[in-house]
Formats: structure tokens, sequence, C-alpha cells
């Protein structure tokens, strides 16, 4: 089971410095981890479509301030760290997530906090904030671990070359959780047709 202190460690192994024991310990290596951990995993969040990170929850309506361009406004969930699609309460599960108005989602704008539509009502498909660890899958804590070396190695090496192999790392562990995470999706999309062919 992963956790805040757990990925930090390995964050700081990955770069040859000594592990923690609290993120809010005086230590040098616990000050950086706090600095940036946060901020790592946001981005990592954002970067993909997690599935564990998946939400789909309708829209509170607020006032609209472009009616002349939609007929509806909505307010952004604080969960929110990327929109993936706006749809209706029909539109079918088994279409492509993680994708725009091209991947079969309705026409929408955001601005700031606030969602533009036609569609009332109106759900989004979004990639929440994620801040519990023990959600995470293990190659996802890796490739959290490794990205959070890049952002630990310039401050705690002063080494180029060491940050430089980190991103390298990290770049390879995202595109591995990336391609596991994808290929889950696929199987659990496949099954409801490999259960119809079973039974014909």
């Amino acid at each position: 089971m992963s956790s805040v202190v757990f990925i930090c460690n390995l964050a700081l192994s990955n770069i040859g410095k000594p592990n923690i024991t609290d993120i809010n310990e005086a230590s040098a290596e616990a000050k950086a981890c706090k600095q940036f951990y946060d901020h790592v995993r946001d981005l990592l969040l954002q970067s993909y479509p997690w599935t564990f990170a998946r939400k789909t929850a309708p829209l509170a309506g607020i006032t609209n301030s472009k009616p002349r361009r939609w007929r509806r406004a909505y307010q952004r969930p604080n969960d929110c760290l990327k929109v993936r699609r706006v749809s209706d309460e029909t539109f079918p599960d088994y279409l492509p997530y993680g994708g725009d108005t091209v991947a079969g989602g309705f026409p929408y704008e955001i601005e700031g906090a606030e969602i533009f539509c036609n569609l009332s009502p109106a759900f989004l498909e979004y990639t929440r904030k994620v801040v519990d660890p023990t959600r995470y899958p293990p190659l996802f804590v890796d490739a959290f671990g490794w990205h959070l070396a890049v952002r630990l190695a310039m401050p705690m090496t002063r080494d180029p070359k060491v940050r430089a192999d980190a991103y390298q790392l990290a770049v390879q562990m995202q595109t591995e959780a990336a391609v596991a995470d994808a290929n889950e999706v696929r199987e659990t999309s496949d099954y409801p047709a490999e259960a119809i062919e079973a039974r014909e």
C-alpha cells in the first residue's frame, strides 16, 4: 500500500538520497519533497486520462454570461484537473474515454471555472484530483516517484546528469503506466462482446 512518504522515499532513492520518516520533518529531503509533491502529482494526473482518476458527474448550472453563443453555463467541479468530455444523460458509456468533442462528446467551451455548452442536463467526464496515494496503481506510483525525482535532482544533487537520467526514466515509466491503464480499459470494454460470443 502506497503512501506520501513511500512515494517521496522512492524519489529520494532514485537520486541517491536518504529516506525520510515524515514529510513534515525538518530535514532538507523532506522540505524538498513537500515543496514539489503536490505539483508533480497534479501534473502527472492531468497528463493522461487514468482510469483510477476518472469521474463523471452532473454539472451545476450557473448564470450564463454568453447567451448569444451557448444555451447553458455550468460550474467546473472543484476537483477537476482536466476536462475530458461533456455529455448528456443518454451518452453511451462504451465510447472512447479521454477525448474531446472529436472523440464523440458534445461541443463545449471552458473559461476559468465556467463550462459552456448547449446541453441540459449536462454531465462532465473528467480527471479528478486524487490525493489518496492508496488509490494509485503500482506503475503510476513508480512513474510518480521518478517524476518527483526529476524535480528533486537539482536542488538535492546539483548534478544535471542525475536529473537527465531521472527524466528519461520518468518518461519511460509514465509510458508503461499509461499503456497498462489503456490495456485495462480495452480488456474491460471487450468483456461484454466476449460474453455475448460465448453465449451464442
